[in-house]
């Protein structure tokens, strides 16, 4: 790491005026101690450069979903024609707001000389965003050059292996997995479950969301594994997540039932 070479010339430089100076034992305590400092203020000024730029990615995304909020109310007001062109409408603010904030991500790369690892933490939420934008190829292209510690991550990694037919999701799974507890680890169990169900492999999702189960006692975990271990295929759902389950792409969130109006001598009202 560049900043560590740079602490350590420091060191140097000020080691070899105390040698001369004070001796072989304070010079050394003193070269050690300029090793501490250089690189503790070089550490402070990297995370205040490095905050500053996740503010403004932050401040962006902020700014994209109370555009989408002002949107939704403006639907309540003034009903859009239809359910898909009220989608296209947020889609289209949603994803300007994504490529703004993936223009902000590019003002981290004079920082990757100072931090090997900063690069693969941009990638992983570089891949996150081209994954709402559905640019599969970058995120196939960024996915080897990420981290993948977080759920939502790994969560994009299963389905991208699902969509190819990656013969080796399952052992990438076996892999990876135990890393994961609680609530994370059920939600990785229950998206792998999901994906063996499609592949008609029910028996393997049942015995992996037995195994999440020894850490998580999360309740659409259980309700998956009571689904499988009656039969019950088709309950099999993963719709409690929420949002973080909705966002992988494998399924749309149910819309609910339009109600019928009623009718007032013959003729809606």
């Amino acid at each position: 790491m560049l900043g560590a070479l740079i602490a350590a010339v420091f060191a140097a430089v000020v080691g070899f005026f105390s040698i001369t100076a004070w001796g072989i034992g304070w010079g050394i305590s003193c070269c050690l101690l300029a090793f501490l400092v250089g690189w503790l203020v070089f550490g402070l000024i990297l995370r205040k450069l490095v905050l500053d730029r996740q503010d403004g990615v932050q401040k962006i995304m902020m700014e994209t979903q109370a555009k989408v909020n002002r949107q939704l109310e403006l639907f309540n007001r003034r009903p859009p024609s239809s359910m898909n062109a009220a989608r296209q409408i947020l889609e289209k603010i949603q994803f300007e707001g994504i490529r703004n904030a993936l223009a902000e991500l590019e003002k981290f790369k004079p920082l990757y000389i100072w931090n090997m690892m900063l690069a693969r933490q941009v990638n992983t939420m570089k891949l996150q965003l081209y994954f709402q934008l559905r640019e599969y190829d970058k995120v196939d292209e960024l996915l080897p050059k990420a981290i993948l510690m977080d759920p939502q991550s790994m969560g994009i990694k299963l389905v991208r292996m699902y969509k190819k037919g990656d013969e080796t999701l399952d052992k990438f799974y076996g892999r990876k997995s135990w890393k994961f507890r609680g609530e994370n680890g059920a939600f990785l169990a229950c998206v792998y479950g999901w994906i063996k169900v499609k592949q008609e492999q029910p028996e393997v999702a049942l015995e992996a969301l037995k195994k999440a189960r020894k850490f998580s006692d999360h309740e659409v975990l259980v309700a998956n594994i009571d689904a499988l271990s009656n039969g019950k295929i088709k309950h099999y759902s993963n719709s409690g997540f929420g949002d973080n389950w909705y966002a992988l792409g494998l399924e749309e969130p149910k819309q609910p039932k339009a109600k019928k109006q009623q009718m007032r001598g013959g003729r809606p009202f």
